[in-house]
């Protein structure tokens, strides 16, 4: 019997998923933030997280999210 391991989710598909969102508004808000902040970043360690971080926050605290 073969396990193959699930294919992983990416986090934009992830939070596509959880916030009810086309993966393609998701996608393109993600790309938006993560290029500002590769532009803006000294540090580029954390820039993924970031721009997951203010995905998200675009997508439940923006004005489509409150109706």
């Amino acid at each position: 019997m073969s396990h193959e391991p699930k294919p992983r989710e990416s986090a934009t598909e992830r939070l596509a998923r959880e916030t009810n969102t086309p993966i393609e508004k998701v996608t393109q808000i993600y790309e938006s933030a993560s290029a500002e902040l590769h532009r803006t970043a000294r540090i580029k360690t954390y820039v993924d997280v970031l721009a997951i971080h203010r995905t998200r926050v675009a997508l439940t605290s923006g004005p489509e999210s409150r109706s």
